[in-house]
């Protein structure tokens, strides 16, 4: 299928940056929502919310746009069914990880997902990949490691945690996989319908389980009401990184999104207490160090292109 110039945007990664960074701020308490719940909901329960709750917040915003979303079927519904199913599992990995982690090291593990879609987009959306782009994965991942490795000494996993690292690493995955469709149909669908199929497809896949679970479990509606932000905060956060995949290729901004431990960590210490080494702080610089590569120009275009 052809790119709709449309919904296409001229590349600009200074743009695509902010968009993102906006876009991480918006998901990093959605991220910690099983730490926040304490126990209280279920995982599914947790991501059901987002998701149903995201559906009924952009239906509303395609009916008050009078957006076509339902009068016709999009020629795009299988990549979004499969959006659908690595957004459910890319969220569920990452709750569950960050409930029996610290935040920033769930969110540390799982940013091996930028390496992943650094190699997915040379792979399979033949995108350019230049070494700028392994310069900034390799610092970032270092900076990553490095992040792990400090909480590990600290305090050492256990089982549990174990299961949290490894649930980590699947999140991973899901969502390389997600930030490839997502780049795909942003230049070809407009926001309001990418997010209205992605949403209402999760919703409908997990209605009919997460409500037995909430009858079989007992969890009270009041329970549930307190979690109702999710929903709208998600497309919030969802709408900045449509934007920025429209400004900038996901081999760009797969480093990019590295930030987010960044965010995690300070979310953890203003809500947890939770005090960051001097070796996760250094892999925090690292991590910022790979961004800042992707961001600012090349020093030695001009001389080259001189020679």
């Amino acid at each position: 299928m052809s790119q709709n110039s449309v919904y296409h945007r001229p590349d600009n990664t200074l743009l695509a940056l902010l968009l993102a960074l906006a876009g991480m701020a918006a998901f990093t308490p959605i991220f910690a929502a099983g730490k926040l719940s304490g126990g209280l909901l279920p995982v599914a329960v947790l991501v059901w919310l987002r998701f149903i709750g995201g559906a009924a917040t952009i239906v509303s915003v395609a009916a008050v746009k009078r957006v076509p979303v339902f009068t016709r079927v999009s020629p795009l519904w299988k990549l979004h069914l499969m959006r659908a199913f690595c957004g459910v599992g890319g969220l569920a990995c990452s709750i569950y990880a960050a409930s029996v982690l610290p935040l920033a090291d769930a969110t540390a593990i799982g940013l091996t997902k930028g390496i992943i879609a650094i190699v997915l987009a040379g792979l399979v959306l033949k995108e350019v990949i230049t070494g700028r782009h392994w310069v900034a994965g390799v610092l970032c991942a270092a900076g990553a490691y490095l992040v792990v490795r400090s909480a590990e000494s600290a305090a050492g996993y256990d089982e549990l945690a174990l299961a949290g690292v490894m649930s980590a690493l699947m999140g991973a995955v899901f969502m390389a996989c997600e930030a490839l469709i997502m780049r795909y149909i942003a230049q070809r669908e407009d926001t309001v319908t990418i997010l209205a199929y992605v949403n209402v497809f999760a919703a409908v896949l997990l209605s009919g389980p997460v409500l037995w679970l909430i009858v079989k479990e007992g969890v009270s509606w009041t329970d549930l009401l307190i979690f109702a932000w999710m929903g709208p905060l998600a497309i919030i956060g969802q709408s900045m990184n449509i934007s920025a995949y429209r400004r900038a290729g996901a081999a760009t901004l797969a480093p990019v999104y590295y930030g987010t431990v960044v965010m995690s960590a300070v979310f953890g210490f203003a809500v947890w207490g939770e005090i960051p080494t001097r070796v996760a702080v250094f892999g925090a610089v690292l991590i910022v160090a790979g961004g800042a590569i992707l961001t600012l120009p090349n020093p030695f275009r001009k001389f080259r292109q001189a020679s």
